[in-house]
């Protein structure tokens, strides 16, 4: 009996994390599959590690997703006690670095992989533009969905794309955020747009797997490492949104403490950066050949 063993953010009010795993688009014949949420790791090796003795073959694939965060280095570390018996793959994950102030050309260059990536007998990762060879690229498997393969209609010259946390805000322009469930929803929206302004990751990378321009305004190191990289907005720092001087939304105080509030950035002459964005038509073949590459690899070890 064989265990293949998938850990991820399992996050359902973020689409790109639920659509990254290589589970939902490659057969694994053979191997009983489980998901494991990474926030979750010590307590499921907790109550359930000791079964992973029961299977003559354990393969654990971590991805996908921006998993490479010092948040989550303590479950790498669990994860690398585990080998030789579980054997280690990761697929289609890359860095997390915060930080846009200061030298954004290459701050996310400098990242260390290794601490991660130690032990694992496959690692790849979505990242680009970095001095670690290594590491493959190999970029988030979602491009692997079908929904892709359907035509989509433009119908606006520019559309808002959120993450939930980096508020984007115009007036006018139609705005979508990726707590959005449905993915055939979300590409109708990304796809009705002929550029595409963004705070979210695979906003980015979806829209321009749709051949769409992609203006993206980055908070972390992952907007950097595209490989087939989007104008990028230089954003100063994200703040908290104000409306007439005050936090918006606001906490009145008999209400319950709230999540932290979604943080804004400025967007001062962004029509400047939407000129001479860059296209990619192979991008989406580029991107599915890779993944089907990888797998061979790891499917033939």
């Amino acid at each position: 009996m064989k265990l293949l063993l998938n850990v991820h953010v399992i996050d359902f009010q973020n689409i790109g994390d639920l659509c990254s795993t290589p589970l939902d688009y490659f057969p694994f014949r053979g191997y009983e599959q489980q998901r494991v949420d990474i926030r979750e790791l010590d307590t499921w090796l907790a109550t359930d590690g000791d079964r992973l003795q029961d299977y003559e073959q354990v393969r654990i694939i971590v991805g996908g997703g921006g998993l490479l965060f010092k948040r989550f280095l303590p479950a790498f570390q669990q994860l690398q006690t585990l080998a030789p018996k579980a054997q280690l793959i990761s697929w289609g994950i890359g860095q997390q670095l915060y930080k846009t102030q200061g030298d954004r050309a290459s701050f996310y260059q400098q990242f260390d992989y290794q601490p991660y990536l130690q032990g694992f007998r496959f690692s790849s990762i979505r990242d680009v533009d970095h001095p670690n060879p290594q590491y493959p690229w190999v970029p988030c498997a979602s491009c692997l969905h079908p929904a892709f393969d359907q035509p989509r209609p433009l119908r606006h010259q520019v559309v808002v794309f959120s993450h939930k946390k980096f508020q984007l805000h115009w007036r006018n322009l139609p705005r979508l955020t990726h707590e959005t469930q449905d993915f055939n929803t979300i590409l109708d929206f990304l796809a009705s747009g002929e550029t595409i302004l963004t705070s979210s990751y695979h906003g980015a990378y979806w829209g321009t797997l749709l051949g769409r321009k992609v203006l993206a305004f980055p908070f972390s190191s992952k907007f950097h490492t595209l490989k087939h990289r989007p104008s990028l907005y230089p954003v100063d720092r994200w703040r908290t949104r104000q409306v007439l001087g005050r936090s918006w939304p606001p906490r009145w105080p008999w209400q319950r403490p709230s999540p932290q509030p979604a943080l804004t950035c400025s967007i001062y002459r962004w029509q400047e950066w939407v000129a001479d964005i860059p296209t990619y038509p192979h991008a989406l073949q580029e991107c599915r050949d890779r993944n089907h590459w990888y797998y061979r690899q790891v499917m033939e070890s």
